[in-house]
C-alpha cells in the first residue's frame, strides 16, 4: 500500500498569486501526493530515489502534461491549469491513488485557481 500524503493550501500560498505561481503550487501539491508512488516505482526496478530525483520527475510529468494539452508550461493560463489538474488526476487514478486523495488535492488546487482572474 502506498502512503499518500495530503497537501494543504496555506494562506501565504495565495499571496501575490499569478498563473506561474499557481502552476508551481500544482507541482508542489502533486509532489506531496505522489512522491511515495514515484519512489516505490523506482524501487521496483532496484533503483533508489530521493526527494530531489522525485521532484525532477514530477516536474517532467507536469511539463509533459502541458505539452499534451498544447499549452505553454512557462506561460500558463487559468484554463490550461484546469486542464492540467484534470489530466494529473486521471493519471493518479491510473496509478492506484485512492479517490479521496485525488479529490482532496483537486479541491486544494481549485481553491488556488478560483483566486486567478
Amino acid at each position: 500500500m502506498t502512503d499518500h500524503k495530503r497537501w494543504y493550501l496555506q494562506g501565504e500560498d495565495l499571496k501575490d498569486l499569478n498563473p506561474q505561481k499557481a502552476r508551481d503550487l500544482i507541482i508542489k501539491c502533486f509532489f506531496e501526493a505522489q512522491k511515495e508512488t514515484f519512489k516505490r516505482a523506482k524501487q521496483k526496478f532496484g533503483k533508489s530515489s530521493d526527494d530531489t530525483d522525485v521532484s525532477q520527475r514530477i516536474i517532467s510529468v507536469v511539463k509533459l502534461t502541458f505539452q499534451q494539452i498544447n499549452a505553454d508550461f512557462d506561460q500558463p493560463t487559468k484554463e490550461s491549469l484546469l486542464k492540467v489538474i484534470e489530466r494529473l488526476a486521471a493519471m493518479s487514478a491510473s496509478w492506484g491513488t485512492p479517490e479521496d486523495i485525488i479529490e482532496h488535492h483537486k479541491k486544494q488546487i481549485q481553491r488556488v485557481l478560483s483566486q486567478l482572474s
